[in-house]
């Protein structure tokens, strides 16, 4: 009776099923391909769901909601690509089975997954923790899921390798249950403007729809159905969109196409990556305090890193000042790159730098600030000379203090305590006694396992 009505509410959503069969084993399930043969996905639901479905309001609510997403997406294209508010479009494939529905077990278990950058071909294997919660369900999980992967993408923690880079672990990310604010009208336009733009144009070889209404993306953005088509109307107003193939559906116009590959921004946040970053370049001591108080009035926390090079001196009294600088311009690149879209870098006195993190929690930005460790160590910006970094993490969420002086000086003394240690290495704000710290990480590994559990020294 579950597998007939789960069949009854996906045809009613318009979405077929083109494929299914038995799973037996711990978890009984029954795993199925829905959509077309072109452009279809898959998911593995358990036999509690099913057993459960026609008798319950609640899962009739779940299936549909799954059956008209899926059903919407696959008007546009293939179902699992999502565009990313930092400009990415990624498909994200789920490898089946996961633990699917509800189970009395209260163990938590790992979603594995594909996540594949539609614009430069490049691949991720990624995995999530999924926390046992009693009332979800696998249909709560997948745009949970989805939404978790977008977030970690404008965060810069995915890391991205060639296809012909084998990649030897899965990279952890955080699993969210939901965003943390919502966005305001320019927000939701600007995304719009982005998805339509990308996935209109940039990963097609023809001008194709674009469904605006997607409930994941409401849920993503922290917005309602009513939001996302008011911004669509407004768009449309402005000659951006013409109308698609229903009323929540939109065709990107060549006066969008110019406006985005002409250069104007369309993602005018924090996540903008900055232009021509140079030693020069580079923001000073009073930017940064100029701009973190204005994150902190935008954002509900933000993290600062604090970074101190290591024997540079070194490097200008046995090489001279040119190649000194020569050296700092090779570490502000190397910065620069791993910071990307995640943040902005700062820069004063002679080998201090500052990154301000928006949206980031500490840990969140401690494995940002590993990457920096590792990469500028593995970079060997001073030649011989082992020019490394010792970096002073203090987040919003780990602090009372509101106040961007008092910020940065707690993200400076933490990085002071990483020289105190010893160097090559990242501190963060509140650090544990000397007797408890921790030693500094063998070696970078590109996913989020590398972050920290707490506060400390890594």
């Amino acid at each position: 009776m579950g597998l007939a009505d789960l069949k009854k509410r996906f045809a009613a959503a318009g979405l077929p099923i083109i494929k299914q069969h038995r799973n037996t084993g711990l978890q009984h399930s029954t795993y199925f391909a829905v959509g077309t043969a072109e452009r279809h996905t898959d998911i593995t639901i358990s036999d509690n769901f099913l057993n459960d479905l026609p008798n319950t309001k609640e899962y009739h609510e779940k299936v549909e909601s799954y059956a008209t997403a899926v059903a919407g997406r696959i008007k546009c294209g293939s179902p699992e690509v999502f565009f990313c508010r930092s400009g990415v479009a990624v498909s994200i494939s789920i490898l089946w089975p996961i633990q699917a529905g509800v189970t009395n077990s209260g163990v938590s278990t790992f979603v594995l997954m594909d996540v594949f950058n539609q614009v430069d071909g490049q691949t991720a294997k990624c995995s999530m923790e999924l926390g046992f919660s009693f009332n979800q369900t696998v249909f709560d999980f997948l745009p949970e899921t989805i939404n978790s992967v977008r977030i970690a993408v404008d965060q810069g923690s995915i890391h991205f390798f060639k296809a012909d880079i084998r990649q030897e672990t899965y990279q952890r990310i955080k699993h969210r249950q939901q965003q943390v604010e919502g966005s305001s009208p320019e927000d939701i336009e600007q995304f719009l403007a982005g998805k339509a733009y990308v996935l209109g144009f940039l990963t097609v070889d023809e001008p194709g729809e674009m469904w605006a209404a997607d409930p994941w993306d409401g849920q993503y953005l922290g917005v309602t159905r009513k939001e996302l088509l008011l911004a669509m109307r407004v768009m449309r107003a402005n000659g951006l969109f013409d109308p698609g193939l229903g009323p929540e559906y939109v065709r990107p116009t060549d006066k969008l196409l110019a406006r985005q590959s002409s250069g104007k921004q369309y993602l005018e946040d924090s996540f903008q990556p900055q232009r021509q970053v140079s030693r020069h370049s580079l923001p000073n001591k009073e930017g940064l305090l100029s701009n973190v108080r204005t994150a902190l009035e935008r954002h509900p926390f933000l993290a600062l890193l604090v970074i101190d090079l290591d024997h540079f001196k070194s490097v200008n009294d046995a090489k001279g000042h040119s190649e000194g600088d020569a050296c700092l311009d090779r570490v502000v690149s190397t910065i620069a790159t791993v910071v990307g879209r995640k943040g902005e870098m700062y820069r004063w006195g002679g080998d201090e730098f500052a990154v301000c993190l928006p949206d980031f929690s500490a840990e969140e930005a401690t494995v940002t600030a590993e990457r920096i460790r590792y990469s500028v160590e593995q970079s060997k910006p001073g030649g011989e000379i082992a020019v490394t970094t010792s970096i002073g993490v203090c987040g919003t969420d780990r602090t009372d203090s509101k106040s961007a002086e008092e910020i940065l000086d707690l993200a400076d003394k933490a990085m002071y305590e990483s020289k105190r240690l010893g160097k090559n290495r990242i501190t963060v704000w509140p650090f544990a006694p000397p007797s408890d710290q921790a030693m500094k990480p063998d070696g970078a590994k590109e996913n989020a396992e590398s972050s920290s559990k707490g506060a400390g020294i890594y």
